[in-house]
């Protein structure tokens, strides 16, 4: 019984010991009190925990000095996915900041506040570039030397300070300067793998040209003209003069191995003006022929010379990117008629053969030419296009027969994918000539139909493909007649329209 007793003692010590030292080895490493600890998240995962959230965000902007300096930024932030939070623990286990650091960076790059600009086509919201800045002040100023690529730097000084003088007799002035995009700020935290433009040059570059790349250059030779030097490199004289600003005018002279700038100009935002305009501009006379049919092919005679006109003419014009893309006359006054002249000529053949000393012009005067005979946002255009209005007449150019008309894409124009819309293609059965008119709103010919010079052929429109697009606000957008002349067949040579006036 005796030795049950000191059995018991025995176990009792036992445990008793055993407790001690695990109550002494717990209370070594724990508080009687819970500490506050920060814990550190990157994308959703505990990396670590900290100290003091101030102090780690200090000991971050004392390692990335550099990137303050690049940016010259006072402030550098945790990468986007990180997340600190506040807890309580009786675990004293702390983690250095440098080590959260250091898991942090071999993920991602640290950020710095900025803004983030979307720019977004109208006609497609998944055509958008993103662009970020690290002051709105950037993108303004960077914006406003876009416009004035496009714009004359005076006339958008007073259109900005409201001092444009009101035009009465004669004169223009800027009514509006808009984007076609739609333009986004959003002041943001900016990871600094991004490009980040810090530059108000640089980003002015990149809004005009759409590249940060060098732009392509060329050596001028010496019978070099800034005309011939835009049609070499696929550009237009105002695309040229858009790029080389010290030039003012196609006609100013350069010098045998100055350098010019050649690149292709692809704004990123597309700066539109609306401009007031009014003047006194020429009518030009029209040529009546009379035939007579007593008299054989060749004989003529002038009974009647003619004199040109004079109308004081109001326009309201849109350039989007320096280009003129509508003309709309709002007001034509009549202040001295033209006077048509009239030829009379031999007349012993078919009307379904052209006279080619005289073309008729394809529309109503007075017009507007909103695109030449020549390259176009970088590739040629074979044709004029010509305004008056939205359902205006378009006539036969000469006498002929209707070889094709149609609807989206003609015979023997591969991959043209519509863009033509309504047209129709005369033959004129001399020469090798054809003429096509495109765009149009309707028709009112067919095929095989003779047509003579001056017929009423169609309307003019904006079917197929046409800048800027028609849209609900804007039913009448792109409205023109696209007027090709071509030699040697309907699918021959396309040669300057102008050429036969």
């Amino acid at each position: 019984m005796e030795n049950n007793k000191w059995s018991f003692f025995t176990i009792l010590l036992v445990i008793f010991l055993s407790l001690s030292v695990f109550l002494l080895t717990f209370c070594k490493g724990t508080n009687s009190d819970p500490t506050v600890v920060y814990t550190v998240y990157l994308d959703g995962k505990a990396i670590g925990t900290i100290a003091s959230e101030d102090s780690f965000n200090e000991f971050v902007n004392t390692k990335e000095d550099e990137l303050k300096k690049k940016y010259n930024v006072d402030t550098v932030y945790t990468p986007r996915g990180v997340e600190i939070k506040k807890n309580l623990t009786y675990n004293n286990f702390i983690n250095s900041d440098e080590q959260v650091y250091n898991k942090i960076i071999s993920s991602k790059n640290f950020t710095v506040r900025g803004y983030q600009i979307k720019i977004v086509n109208p006609d497609d919201e998944n055509d958008s570039e993103i662009i970020y800045v690290l002051s709105k002040d950037i993108f303004d100023k960077a914006v406003e030397n876009t416009i004035k690529a496009f714009v004359d730097k005076d006339q958008y000084d007073k259109f900005v300070s409201g001092t444009q003088e009101e035009v009465k007799d004669s004169g223009s002035m800027i009514e509006n300067i808009d984007f076609q995009e739609t333009v986004t700020y959003k002041e943001t935290l900016i990871s600094t793998d991004e490009k980040i433009f810090t530059d108000v040059d640089e980003l002015s570059k990149y809004l005009l040209y759409g590249t940060l790349d060098k732009q392509e250059t060329y050596i001028v030779k010496d019978d070099d003209t800034i005309e011939s030097i835009a049609n070499s490199h696929k550009l237009n004289v105002q695309e040229f003069l858009i790029a080389n600003p010290e030039f003012t005018s196609e006609n100013n002279l350069l010098y045998e191995s100055q350098e010019v700038v050649v690149g292709l100009i692809e704004p990123i935002i597309s700066v539109v003006v609306d401009v007031h305009s009014v003047g006194e501009e020429e009518r030009e006379y029209d040529t009546e022929i009379q035939y007579d049919s007593s008299q054989y092919v060749g004989y003529q005679e002038v009974i009647r010379e003619g004199e040109n006109g004079l109308y004081k003419v109001t326009r309201k014009s849109q350039y989007i990117n320096g280009q003129l893309v509508s003309g709309t006359i709002a007001n034509s006054t009549e202040i001295k008629p033209s006077v048509n002249r009239i030829i009379v000529k031999g007349d012993k053949y078919a009307p379904s053969i052209a006279d080619l000393s005289y073309w008729g012009w394809p529309t109503d005067k007075p017009y507007t030419i909103t695109s030449y005979f020549q390259y176009r946002w970088g590739t040629f255009h074979k044709a004029i296009d010509i305004y008056v209005g939205y359902g205006s007449p378009i006539y036969a150019a000469n006498n002929g027969v209707v070889y094709k008309t149609g609807s989206g894409c003609y015979p023997g124009n591969i991959g043209c994918n519509g863009r033509q819309g309504n047209y129709v293609i005369i033959n004129h059965n001399a020469g090798g000539y054809y003429t096509v008119y495109m765009h149009m709103k309707e028709f009112y010919v067919t095929e095989g139909q003779t047509v003579a010079r001056g017929q009423k052929i169609g309307a003019m429109g904006n079917t197929g493909e046409v800048y800027p697009v028609p849209s609900s606000s804007n039913p009448y957008g792109g409205t023109h007649l696209h007027f090709e002349v071509r030699v040697g067949g309907a699918y021959g040579t396309s040669i300057n329209p102008l050429s036969l006036y």
